[in-house]
């Protein structure tokens, strides 16, 4: 027998990145399957196609995640990225005047922002993309979370409990990591949907303006 074919790798033996990948699309697969399972009546009929693309889409979300650098710790096992948790919502720091010259400046459909939402006693940032821009109107649309100013404020009854963010690096990273406030303390992270850690994977955080091109859309 050669020598060199001791050197060939088995099929049961698995390189971290493999492992990582693995981890990453049970992670996702069974989050997605969980809030498939939650989704109102009135969705269902569009089931069966998100069950049959379903496998398609986390293999590929798995894949660029984890070629994504950035700068934050990956837990393929539970498909989240980890960083520590400020005391408060940083949020809570941010000023209209700097939101609005930061969306006057940059606002551009496919730009990933985050929006802070506040429900009862609890705070946590979202993560969305814009898909229209109205200047003149001073405002933009977000894809999942309607219509706010330049300036944040919320322009839609069903959205009033969210404000939109200027992008920065201590906002981003609750973000990712879906940090959650309780009454002021910090919380349980919640786990991103595969939607936003999509949008993560899109983060330039040398410079949130100008976000990696969109590789895939849910």
């Amino acid at each position: 027998m050669n020598n060199s074919s001791n050197q060939q790798p088995h099929f049961w033996q698995v390189s971290a990145d493999n492992q990582g990948y693995t981890e990453l699309c049970n992670a996702l697969y069974e989050r997605e399957l969980l809030r498939l399972s939650e989704l109102p009546a009135e969705q269902l009929a569009n089931l069966a196609g998100r069950l049959a693309s379903l496998t398609f889409y986390v293999r590929r979300a798995a894949s660029h995640i984890l070629q994504h650098q950035g700068e934050l710790q990956l837990d393929s096992q539970n498909g989240s990225w980890f960083s520590p948790q400020a005391k408060q919502c940083p949020a809570r720091k941010q000023q209209a005047a700097p939101i609005d010259a930061f969306y006057q400046k940059y606002s551009a459909p496919g730009l990933v922002v985050p929006i802070y939402v506040m429900h009862l006693s609890q705070e946590h940032i979202l993560l969305d993309s814009i898909d229209e821009v109205d200047f003149e109107g001073l405002r933009v649309h977000c894809n999942q979370h309607g219509w706010f100013a330049l300036s944040g404020t919320p322009l839609q009854a069903d959205n009033s409990e969210k404000f939109l963010l200027k992008a920065t690096k201590t906002i981003m990273t609750a973000a990712c990591c879906g940090h959650q406030w309780l009454k002021g303390d910090r919380a349980t992270p919640r786990l991103l949907s595969l939607r936003e850690l999509l949008l993560a994977s899109r983060l330039n955080w040398r410079n949130f303006a100008k976000p990696l091109p969109a590789k895939m859309s849910l």
